[in-house]
């Protein structure tokens, strides 16, 4: 009887490792997947990433900043790689005074690039009235005239960068001419030493 017992115990064993083994198996074997669903798959999953993508290209925009001699002086987005002509007509177009032969408009714009359009006054290229403006914003004295000098003259002044000049001409068309020399110390970077280091050499006649 116990014999008996021991070979229906062995035979129940036996066969709960057996279904475990098939399960195991059938588990482990891989999936066959129907190409047309894989297709269809791979599709959607391509479409998306080209949408995203193509989303991305779009929306992507640049800040840029325009003052100076155009009709509508501010802050415009563009699109990437916008060149200087787009910024340009957003903002209206040049002014009657714009100097516009020493802006290149083919230039490719950056985010948060600034472009200042000079006025036609601070041209000392070598116009029909060079001599006369020149004579206008250097005196006989070599005084650089602050209100009518152009960028370039303005970095002859002693303790004058590109930067502090770029900020007395936008100064100059916010808020029109100097009164006075004085009214330097207006422009960030300026302060009393940086003016008695200029004095001598500017006014605002």
């Amino acid at each position: 009887m116990k014999n008996k017992k021991k070979i229906i115990g062995s035979v129940v064993i036996l066969a709960v490792f057996f279904v475990f083994l098939i399960v195991g198996y059938i588990n482990s074997r891989p999936v066959k997947i129907d190409e047309n669903s894989r297709d269809i798959f791979e599709e959607g999953a391509t479409s998306k990433d080209s949408n995203e993508t193509g989303d991305d290209n779009y929306s992507k925009e640049i800040t840029v900043y325009i003052n100076g001699q155009v009709k509508n002086p501010g802050v415009y987005k563009l699109k990437d790689n916008s060149r200087v002509e787009s910024l340009v007509k957003a903002a209206g177009g040049f002014t009657d005074k714009a100097d516009s032969c020493r802006l290149n408009l083919a230039k490719k714009l950056k985010d948060e690039d600034y472009i200042y359009v000079d006025s036609k006054i601070g041209n000392t290229s070598g116009g029909p009235n060079s001599s006369a403006l020149s004579e206008s914003q250097i005196g006989s004295d070599g005084k650089i005239n602050i209100n009518r000098a152009s960028k370039e003259e303005l970095k002859t002044i002693p303790g004058v960068g590109d930067i502090t000049a770029q900020k007395i001409m936008d100064y100059r068309e916010q808020n029109g001419d100097f009164a006075s020399v004085e009214d330097l110390k207006k422009i960030d970077r300026i302060g009393d030493k940086t003016l008695d280091k200029m004095r001598d050499k500017i006014d605002v006649r």
